[in-house]
């Protein structure tokens, strides 16, 4: 298989709210709007895009978003973190690193999804020894 798109759709009943705030917060740009369903493209990534459906509709099972968090890596995190504050986001998780390699926040969509933005920072002694470990055994595994 290919993957040609990465799309995660959103199931809210905050349509229009979702999409002014991923397009505002994030630049994210109209593809397609209708009055159960809304499609949004990442800036200069024309694969990468966030739909909304409402959660129930006649053709279609309901979902309510429980659990769902999406990433968005960027190059100046610190940057990002400041600008949301300044513009009134309120922030579930404060600008920290993780020792995973991650300097990350969070903060969360209309619809209560989490957003986990981040950039990518050099990882903990102990967790570069986790990672190194399976890159050793993914060069193993492709010697057989």
């Amino acid at each position: 298989m290919r993957i040609k798109r990465v799309d995660s759709t959103i199931s809210t009943t905050k349509l229009r709210e979702s999409k002014e705030f991923y397009m505002h917060y994030f630049g994210f740009e109209l593809v397609y709007e209708s009055d159960w369903y809304i499609e949004l493209i990442a800036p200069g990534l024309p694969t990468t895009g966030i739909s909304f459906t409402l959660p129930q509709r006649d053709a279609g099972e309901f979902f309510n978003g429980k659990g769902l968090i999406l990433s968005f890596e960027v190059a100046d995190v610190d940057a990002e973190y400041q600008r949301l504050k300044g513009l009134g986001l309120i922030t579930h998780q404060k600008i920290q690193d993780k020792p995973w390699g991650e300097r990350s926040f969070v903060i969360d969509d209309p619809a209560g999804v989490h957003l986990y933005i981040y950039k990518s920072i050099p990882p903990t002694p102990e967790y570069k020894a986790i990672y190194d470990s399976f890159k050793k055994e993914e060069t193993a595994n492709r010697g057989n």
